[in-house]
């Protein structure tokens, strides 16, 4: 038996992570269809959680949801289980296993506080750039949550030159504007391969972005003590293209988030330690 399995619940497919005595002895992911009926979506994670038994479980997913009740909220994916009471499902199905649910920018969040760039620092933040904008802030050990457990001081929707913020950074953004420049369709990762073969258009297009980012946090961090900054997310793969014109905007240090590819695992495993004694309401 683990000490804990955690789960990273995506559109496509689901990571997964078990600890024993502080180690992660077990990693991968499985597929999950975001589409599916009930039992395609709930099946594959109980058939994993049933061969890999813990008395702690965390399980972090995408909002809206009901994270105490487990209950995702959601109508723009997971759709046939929305108002599912997933949490008491799995508990009558695993004997003697807690299963607790945690927003998945906060689990970010949590595992670059607790294991990754943000380790040590005493107020810090992160920036999930994904197809969204997600943003998280730490403070004394602690991630700063609203009462529904959800990131607090959200940036994605703050109001920006008419708009909102993810109207400007954002993987949805980026693509927008490449296409209205280029008249070209293309992938985030497409354009960063371009700007690294000597395409000027493409590499603007991130230097506007780091530029962008920079004057946000800027503006949106002002009067917290942020010591550092943090990028997650897949976008955050061409940090490179973007740090520079970002570090011309903004005072506050950033660099790639240090658990970049299982951040929210830790933070799962953080969770399962400490559980609401590591959220801070704010």
């Amino acid at each position: 038996m683990y000490d804990s399995v955690m789960l990273d619940v995506g559109g496509t497919f689901v990571k997964y992570g078990a600890m024993r005595q502080g180690q992660f002895c077990l990693k991968g992911q499985f597929p999950i269809r975001e589409e599916g009926r009930p039992e395609e979506i709930l099946q594959p994670i109980l058939d994993f959680l049933t061969a890999h038994p813990a008395p702690r479980v965390v399980i972090c997913m995408p909002g809206p949801a009901d994270y105490a009740m487990g209950i995702s909220q959601m109508t723009h994916k997971f759709k046939s289980i929305q108002g599912f009471p997933m949490k008491s499902w799995l508990e009558e199905r695993l004997e003697g296993a807690r299963v607790s649910f945690l927003h998945d920018g906060v689990a970010f969040v949590l595992g670059e506080m607790t294991a990754g760039a943000l380790r040590g620092a005493d107020c810090a933040a992160c920036v999930m750039l994904g197809t969204g904008l997600g943003f998280g802030l730490c403070r004394r050990g602690r991630v700063l949550v609203r009462p529904a457990r959800t990131p607090a001081h959200p940036l994605w929707c703050a109001p920006w030159k008419g708009g909102i913020c993810e109207d400007f950074v954002s993987g949805r953004a980026l693509r927008k504007i490449w296409q209205a420049r280029t008249g070209q369709r293309q992938d985030v990762h497409e354009i960063a391969a371009l700007a690294r073969l000597g395409d000027e258009a493409a590499a603007e297009l991130f230097r506007q972005a780091g530029r962008t980012l920079g004057e946000m946090l800027r503006d949106h961090l002002s009067g917290w003590p942020v010591e550092r900054v943090a990028v997650g997310g897949q976008i955050a793969k061409s940090w490179d293209l973007f740090a520079e014109s970002y570090a011309e905007a903004c005072p506050i240090p950033a660099t790639a988030a240090g658990r970049l590819e299982d951040a929210a695992l830790w933070g799962d495993y953080a969770y399962a330690q400490h559980g609401d004694d590591i959220l801070a309401a704010n």
